[in-house]
């Protein structure tokens, strides 16, 4: 018996050009915080390392102290230069239904959010984002992991807007639809 399996293609899905999607780059004060916090882990690298040079220093040799030192030297500068460098990446748009945001400079990745994907949405501002009025947008979907988004360094009435703005969307999305708001 012979099966005639078809499973034609319904319709073609019309991708969005993101070329003139307009990306709003977030605050440079925000590569403040980040540069601080830097800071702080290498301070703590070159601490741990140091105390476990001193300890086993008898049962290493100056080449591989010197290699070590060179070591944990190139891997904080390669850090702040990723850290500089990537920090222009960092973009985002709201848009009518959805979220976007943007970033990486070696591997850029572009995350879209539609509004009738989201769970919970959460503003935050830490201690050193309260002195320079920053604050963070956190959305977070149904579903697959990756697909949740937090944009920092954003201006405390932008963040505002955009949670204002999404809860809105949400609310009228699920009045439309029959549901609650």
């Amino acid at each position: 018996m012979e099966q005639n399996f078809q499973n034609p293609q319904i319709f073609d899905l019309e991708i969005p050009d993101f070329n003139d999607l307009k990306l709003t780059a977030v605050l440079p004060k925000y590569l403040k915080i980040i540069l601080l916090n830097l800071a702080l882990f290498s301070v703590f690298l070159v601490g741990a390392v140091s105390t476990a040079i001193y300890f086993f220093y008898f049962n290493l040799t100056i080449l591989q102290v010197w290699a070590i030192v060179i070591g944990v030297f190139l891997m904080i500068v390669f850090l702040f230069l990723n850290t500089i460098i990537g920090f222009k990446f960092r973009k985002y748009a709201v848009r009518e239904k959805d979220l976007v945001y943007q970033y990486g400079w070696l591997k850029r990745s572009i995350i879209i959010v539609p509004f009738s994907r989201i769970q919970h949405i959460k503003v935050e501002q830490g201690w050193f984002s309260k002195i320079l009025n920053l604050k963070s947008v956190s959305v977070f979907t149904a579903g697959v992991s990756g697909g949740d988004i937090t944009i920092n360094g954003l201006p405390e009435d932008i963040a505002e807007g955009i949670n204002n703005h999404i809860r809105r969307s949400i609310s009228k999305e699920k009045t439309e639809d029959g549901g609650e708001a």
